[in-house]
């Protein structure tokens, strides 16, 4: 088993302050994201940004595709983005158009963000793209309760590690959780605010990084 990836979904609306955080952080970060609030308040520069300030990590553009899916997918890539996410509500043709534009061009990928009623027609199909990077999203309903996550969840994603997918797991996600999944080939660990509101973001990152290695070795 490979030890999982570290990544820093930077989600605020403010550009400056989401870069002064990943610059503090990019040490122990394996991938940027430049999150959902933040495309979405500075558009496709804050892509351009990042692949500038960090053009030897992993970066993501978290836009969730749900239409348009070649000519958003385009715009991501031709700004800088290595990844780019779509929703698992998206229709085949939308997914379709976006493996497509990823097979197109080199080192690119697409991430399934799935929500909690995805079927198992959904991920064979899934499969059978080519697709392999998986994106579990606690709710943040489900992180406002407090409930941690249930021996249900991590048998849901043992199996889709079993069909082949390469997972990354999110959604208020704390150090002392990581633990849990030590029996599953997570891929990547997302944490967000946790570690880009923080007075201290290279020191957070280290929490993570440390627990991922005593964890995972």
């Amino acid at each position: 088993m490979s030890r999982p990836k570290l990544q820093l979904a930077l989600d605020n609306h403010d550009l400056s302050s989401s870069l002064a955080a990943a610059q503090k952080a990019q040490s122990l970060v394996d991938v940027m994201e430049v999150g959902t609030m933040l495309a979405i308040e500075n558009g496709m520069q804050a892509v351009r940004i990042m692949r500038s300030l960090f053009p030897d990590h992993i970066l993501l553009a978290d836009i969730r595709i749900i239409k348009a899916g070649g000519k958003l997918a385009k715009l991501a890539f031709d700004s800088g983005a290595d990844w780019v996410t779509v929703l698992s509500d998206a229709s085949n043709d939308t997914i379709e158009a976006v493996v497509k534009e990823v097979k197109s061009r080199e080192n690119k990928d697409v991430q399934i963000e799935i929500n909690q009623s995805f079927t198992s027609e959904q991920t064979d199909y899934w499969r059978s793209l080519g697709i392999t990077q998986l994106i579990y999203h606690r709710s943040s309903e489900v992180v406002e309760e407090e409930e941690k996550w249930s021996p249900q969840v991590i048998n849901e994603l043992r199996n889709l590690a079993d069909k082949g997918f390469n997972l990354s797991i999110t959604g208020g996600l704390s150090v002392d959780e990581i633990k849990l999944f030590k029996d599953i080939p997570v891929y990547c660990f997302i944490a967000g605010r946790k570690i880009a509101n923080s007075s201290n973001p290279l020191l957070v990152a280290k929490e993570y990084k440390d627990e991922i290695i005593r964890v995972f070795g």
